[in-house]
């Protein structure tokens, strides 16, 4: 079955016995240290979540070992919190940062949207990343789509390669330079090529997969994200459905 670690680091923690209530096989602990040693023994942990009171330094830290010794996905549940301290966390390797005031059904929500898209959004393995109908094959070093092969300069394709193995994940342009020169660049010349391969996915594939996170770098969609901003809001939904 499929564990959910909470670390219940709050006053008044409500997560864990939330999800148990749903149904979900929960762990928890309250210490940080015990908190990567429990994750690496659940082989079968998939999410941590990481319940706090804000995104400090700590936390950062703690999102960057877990990501360092679990592929398990990982959520900060915190209180109000400053948009530079969640892009901190998203940066640290968090998946998901969920900010009070939320309603226990919505929490329960992105929580199971957490681990479907962590079970099927992207499969890779030794030689191949998928997400969606994007095939990613390293060893061809081919590009298909829908099963239509996709031209790709090495360039381009060394992107593609990086973003979609960390799909539904902001990744750095510092990330990026490093991964493709290996040493400091001018991003002008990667923003250049991330938009080419931006304008070749969305003519093959007529969505637009990668994102442009201002100020950050870039985030290659998955399915989930896709369809979440493909859904109409529910008040959208009403008010069309009155016009009817």
């Amino acid at each position: 079955m499929v564990v959910v670690v909470v670390v219940e680091a709050r006053l008044q923690p409500r997560a864990a016995a939330l999800l148990r209530s749903e149904g979900f096989e929960i762990e928890t602990t309250s210490d940080s240290l015990e908190l990567v040693e429990k994750v690496v023994e659940l082989s079968n942990a998939r999410l941590v979540l990481l319940e706090v009171s804000s995104v400090s330094q700590q936390v950062v830290k703690l999102c960057v070992n877990i990501r360092a010794h679990t592929d398990a996905s990982i959520a900060v549940f915190c209180e109000g919190q400053a948009e530079r301290d969640v892009v901190a966390a998203f940066l640290a390797g968090a998946h998901s940062v969920f900010t009070e005031p939320i309603g226990p059904h919505e929490l329960v929500a992105r929580v199971r949207a957490l681990l479907r898209r962590a079970a099927v959004s992207v499969e890779p393995t030794d030689d191949t990343t998928t997400v969606g109908p994007i095939v990613l094959d390293r060893a061809t070093r081919h590009i298909t789509i829908d099963g239509e092969l996709l031209p790709m300069p090495r360039r381009e394709f060394d992107i593609a390669e990086l973003l979609m193995r960390k799909a539904g994940l902001v990744v750095t342009r510092d990330e990026l330079v490093r991964e493709l020169w290996g040493t400091a660049r001018d991003t002008k010349s990667l923003d250049v090529q991330v938009g080419r391969l931006r304008a070749k996915l969305v003519a093959a594939e007529g969505v637009q997969r990668i994102i442009t996170i201002r100020g950050v770098g870039y985030r290659f969609a998955n399915d989930d994200d896709l369809q979440r901003v493909q859904s109409p809001a529910p008040d959208a939904a009403r008010a069309g459905t009155s016009g009817a």
